[in-house]
């Protein structure tokens, strides 16, 4: 049977290891990458935060004193340690750009939630080694805070996250949902702990042991998942997609009476069926910034463009076009291979061409060659 002693010593050690891990196992065009150099330091904060808190435990023993007595040792550095990881996770969401009233938010509610319970300590009578009910209290009033603080961040978060997913999936030529799953992943885990951590540290046995393993895990993910993003070139992707999005939206802004009129459109459907006939769209790892300039034509027209025709994002048009040079090769060159098909018509894989292709056609790509 697993005892909370030896979860305790586990998360202390695989802890302490994450935390070194952002520091010293971070490759040379990570350092270059401001946001996330400085967003690391507050993931190493809060996972230094969350090692110290199961040293605590694991030496001092409070869980053997009582529920009440561990419990104030955990809100006194989970609070802090999930405000840290969630402020990384923002900073890198924001670009850095974080207000300072959302710096302050969690900070302000850390330190009500301290303050109640250091004061109950230091004024209630009852010594703390034994249960006290005014210090459970307390306990509970913290929880709530607690829990208020990361609703507050998990807002913040998914709204950030959302955004991020829109200049994705607008600006490449093929869903990049990959480069964010384990954001929303994280923003989902992250307000999960944040809900259940106030009502099952009260909790004994196997509950609060289940618990634990679910929070270390979770921990654990966000903290890897956000290193591995960092020293990626996803982060770079991720970037320019949201610089494009934002750029587009300054330029429909600033630019004097902007619509896009019969004479733009016409204009637009002109030069896409023109680059399309040149067989652009057979390029792969495009993206609506390359599009736009072969095309030539402004960025923020395009996107309006493709939002007002049928297709409405740029991958959607391009798997269209894809798939029906997709399905004139396999007519005219039943003996190519469904790689080469792909390859050629500039799907990123093989299985994103099976998929788009059963999407597009109601038939996979197998069925449709041997039907031909």
């Amino acid at each position: 049977m697993i005892t909370m002693g030896e979860i305790q010593f586990a998360g202390m050690v695989a802890m302490g290891a994450l935390a070194l891990t952002q520091v010293f196992q971070v490759p040379r065009r990570a350092a270059h990458h401001r946001v996330y150099g400085h967003a690391r330091w507050l993931m190493f904060t809060g996972l230094v935060l969350l090692t110290l808190q199961f040293f605590v435990q694991y030496i001092g023993g409070f869980r053997t004193m009582g529920v009440t007595q561990a419990v104030f040792i955990n809100l006194l550095f989970f609070i802090p340690c999930n405000l840290c990881i969630s402020l990384a996770m923002l900073f890198v969401q924001r670009q850095g750009q974080i207000k300072y009233n959302e710096w302050m938010m969690g900070w302000r509610g850390y330190a009500l939630a301290s303050a109640i319970l250091i004061a109950t300590i230091l004024i209630d009578s009852t010594p703390f080694r034994e249960e006290s009910h005014a210090l459970r209290v307390a306990e509970y009033v913290s929880a709530v805070i607690y829990m208020l603080i990361q609703c507050y961040y998990f807002a913040l978060h998914y709204r950030e996250y959302r955004s991020m997913h829109q200049a994705v999936l607008e600006y490449f030529d093929h869903d990049r949902r990959d480069l964010l799953l384990w954001m929303g992943l994280s923003v989902v885990a992250l307000a999960l702990t944040g809900l259940f951590i106030p009502v099952l540290i009260f909790t004994t046995g196997w509950p609060l042991i289940g618990f634990s393993v679910f929070m270390f895990c979770t921990i654990y993910y966000c903290a890897s998942s956000f290193h591995s993003y960092g020293i990626s070139l996803d982060a770079q992707r991720v970037e320019e997609a949201r610089r494009s999005l934002s750029h587009d939206e300054e330029e429909t802004v600033t630019t004097e009476n902007f619509t896009l009129s019969e004479a733009d459109k016409q204009r637009i459907t002109a030069a896409a069926q023109h680059w399309a006939d040149e067989g652009g769209y057979l390029k792969s790892n495009l993206t609506l910034s390359s599009v736009a300039a072969e095309m030539d034509v402004q960025r923020y027209m395009l996107k309006a463009w493709l939002q007002e025709s049928e297709y409405g994002k740029l991958s959607s048009w391009l798997n269209c076009l894809r798939t029906e040079e997709a399905k004139r090769l396999m007519r005219q060159h039943p003996e190519w291979s469904l790689d080469i098909i792909s390859e050629h018509c500039g799907f990123s894989s093989r299985q994103y061409f099976h998929k788009v292709f059963h999407q597009q056609t109601g038939i996979t790509p197998t069925n449709f060659q041997n039907q031909v």
